[in-house]
């Protein structure tokens, strides 16, 4: 079954995390298939988020039965296998000729240790023997003839020898690349999703519809302020910083900016009636609970009586101990593959293979073609040493929860003792309180009649609801997959850890219990790189007014400050705001949080066209020659503002009386100000300002504005400083 191709089509980012949406056209003319299948998703998806719908026509059809687990794209077609009958013949063949190779050894050593005998001692006062030359020389030449023939025979065998371990190789090489085409690799492996379509009659055409929801992306505010030389208009581009590793790359998708946190765990406030009357008893359960029915385990008596008496005709097998290896030992000759010596100790011979066989064709009428592969490469690659002195320990037992997935070939029995070793710590397996108490149904199995899971929904081992999806389309994977895909789920968790750019907030913490979303106004692109990419949103055109301020009494300097309306419905988050002014850089400094409708001010730095002066004047006289008489220190101030620019300003002049202690006998009287001021808290700043006044006045383009005030500062005479009283410069 091909997978369904689609394509990000939006996104929503959230505060912590993103929902993904992917859409695909099917076209269902020739047919509907049994079951849907995508894959192509990232590995880092919570599998209980992914939602999976079709639009046809204006309404949404029914889909069930939605699993998720892995996939990986088939890597071509593997080779035709070899017979595995033939792959046996050349190792019963090589055998044969090396064990007639070692015989023919052995006699050609035996022919050489043969010694001829002695000339016999003579007998004391009696001639020697003759010499039997004849028969040495017939014996000799017998031994000649003997080794010669079987040193032609030796290399005739070895030149066999050589053929068939070429033959071998070969086979093997093509045994190899077969067993293996169905392994993936790490870097291959995605999820996918099957679903099952519920409709008694599908469209010809659909839209199919799937969402999911990823951890490791993340996002914050940020802004640029584009204003006129007059500072009258500005278009404010409102942008994104966005960082997301979630294993996909996000090319040309809507982007949904939210400060939602959608996976937070919300429960509803269960409102208690009021009623006049008699008081009730509370209520014993939760509504909606309805516990278990009574007698529920008598539906299995009927199973269990028919399993007891089916247990009870069959006969009874007599248990089998395999054969004690320390009676004796058998010599070995090496089996392995084109290249390694002819060595003892190596792999069983040719016979002992074909006996196995036999016996397990006696056990099953047919045999797998995966087993029958699995055993021929048993049988050219050594196993274990026969000789019980030098007898190795067993090796330990595989662990329960293995995730290395046996290869086609593997045995049939090594499987089902596998599964079943899966399936008991499965059994034993405790889920966490906090999966149950979600119910995510889809991740839930009805057990079965034999085990402590009998009629009662368990959530299903994770590793077996991943590896689903590959063992039906027979890929098998050699690590530990589980472990992958915790590791790219860990690395997508690494993102919401990264410190955030400089002057970036949290939107969340912002947002406060209001969630907004700020749509993107064109398609975006956001690799999966785990760093920040500045993204546009949009751009909107707002009104400014700019406003001169100056604090002659600190600074003579005047400073342009922007009050900006908030061009969109929604709030404006803080983050940093890069202001330029007719086309020129100013600075960048720091949004503050703006309703929706509210003005936010941005500093735009010195004004040069704008003059201030202050000048103070300081006098003192005495209300009397009496002790208690008090000391006036009279200040008067005037200011003169002048305006060089070519079109009106609107000036604001801040200035603060003194404020003494609360207990101090000090009195600060305002005099005459003109033109009159008003009181300024500072509360804009959050800093209250005691004492504080200022003008707001327009100037007009090459005018003078004259400002002035007067206070008192009222003091006992016996309270004057020595030296005399302080005064302002």
């Amino acid at each position: 079954m091909l997978p369904i191709e689609t394509r990000v089509e939006s996104v929503t980012l959230y505060h912590r995390g993103a929902t993904v949406r992917r859409v695909a056209e099917l076209d269902f003319s020739s047919g509907v298939p049994p079951e849907l299948f995508l894959a192509g998703l990232p590995l880092s998806l919570v599998d209980a988020s992914v939602r999976v719908r079709l639009e046809a026509e204006g309404q949404m059809l029914l889909l069930s039965n939605v699993r998720v687990g892995l996939h990986a794209p088939p890597r071509g077609t593997p080779p035709p296998l070899p017979e595995v009958t033939a792959l046996l013949a050349v190792g019963d063949a090589l055998t044969q000729r090396r064990d007639r190779i070692e015989q023919l050894e052995r006699e050609m050593q035996r022919l050489v240790d043969v010694n001829v005998l002695p000339r016999p001692e003579p007998e004391e006062g009696k001639m020697p023997p003759p010499a039997p030359m004849a028969a040495r020389v017939a014996l000799e030449a017998l031994f000649e003839d003997s080794v010669s023939k079987r040193v032609a025979l030796v290399r005739a065998a070895r030149d066999e020898v050589k053929q068939l371990e070429l033959q071998q190789a070969e086979l093997q090489r093509i045994l190899s690349l077969a067993t293996t085409a169905s392994h993936v690799r790490p870097d291959e492996l995605t999820k996918s999703v099957h679903a099952t379509l519920v409709a008694a009659t599908a469209p010809k055409r659909a839209r199919l519809v799937v969402e999911y929801f990823v951890v490791g992306a993340r996002w914050a505010p940020s802004y640029q302020c584009r204003m006129t030389r007059d500072c009258t208009q500005a278009d404010l581009q409102m942008r994104a910083l966005v960082c997301q590793r979630t294993g996909e790359d996000w090319r040309g998708v809507s982007l949904l900016l939210s400060t939602a946190a959608p996976m937070s765990w919300t429960e509803l406030p269960e409102l208690g009636a009021i009623r006049i009357g008699r008081a009730q008893p509370p209520p014993s359960s939760q509504r909606g609970f309805r516990p278990p029915p009574q007698g529920a385990a008598s539906l299995f008596q009927d199973y269990d009586r028919g399993l007891s008496s089916a247990r009870a005709a069959l006969p009874v097998i007599p248990s089998w101990e395999p054969p004690s290896l320390e009676a004796h030992v058998l010599p070995q000759a090496s089996f392995g593959s084109a290249g390694a010596g002819a060595g003892p100790g190596s792999t069983p011979s040719a016979g002992a293979l074909y006996d196995e066989v036999s016996r397990s064709s006696d056990e099953s009428e047919s045999l797998d073609d995966g087993v029958m592969m699995e055993r021929a490469k048993e049988s050219v690659s050594p196993r274990r040493a026969m000789a019980a002195p030098m007898m190795a320990p067993p090796a330990p037992p595989p662990p329960p929860m293995s995730m290395s997935m046996p290869s086609p070939g593997a045995p049939m029995r090594s499987m089902k003792k596998s599964a079943k070793r899966e399936e008991s710590s499965m059994d034993r397996e405790e889920a966490p309180a906090s999966r149950l108490d979600v119910l995510l149904y889809a991740s839930l199995r009805l057990g079965g009649p034999e085990g402590g899971a009998r009629g009662s929904l368990t959530p299903v081992n994770r590793r077996q609801a991943l590896t689903e999806g590959m063992q039906r389309l027979g890929l098998y994977a050699t690590f530990d997959v589980l472990a992958f895909v915790e590791r790219a789920e860990a690395q997508g968790n690494d993102v919401l850890s990264l410190s955030p750019p400089p002057g970036t907030i949290d939107v969340r913490a912002e947002a406060g219990w209001y969630d907004y979303v700020y749509p993107t106004d064109a398609n975006v692109d956001v690799p999966s790189d785990g760093t920040f990419h500045s993204v546009p949103v949009g751009t909107r055109a707002a009104t400014s007014e700019v406003l001169y301020v100056t604090v002659p009494r600190e600074d003579p300097a005047v400073y342009r400050q922007a009050e900006v309306r908030n061009p969109i419905s929604s709030p404006l988050l803080p983050g940093p705001v890069e202001v330029s002014v007719g086309g020129e850089y100013v600075l960048t400094t720091a949004m503050p949080l703006v309703a929706p409708g509210a003005d936010f001010k941005l500093s735009l730095g010195v004004e040069q066209g704008l003059k201030v002066a202050r000048n103070t004047k300081y006098s003192e006289q005495r209300s009397g020659d009496k002790v208690v008489a008090t000391n006036e220190l009279i200040h008067e101030l005037d200011f003169e503002v002048v305006n060089n620019l070519e079109r009106p300003a609107k000036c604001e002049v801040r200035e603060r009386l003194p404020q003494p202690a609360p207990e101090a006998e000090v009195v600060v009287e305002e005099g005459p100000v003109k033109p009159p001021w008003v009181p300024y808290l500072q509360e804009e700043r959050g800093r209250i300002v005691e004492g504080g006044r200022r003008w707001l006045f327009t100037v007009k383009p090459g005018a003078t504005q004259k400002l002035s005030a007067q206070y008192r500062v009222k003091l006992y005479a016996n309270n004057e400083l020595v030296g005399g009283n302080r005064r302002e410069a």
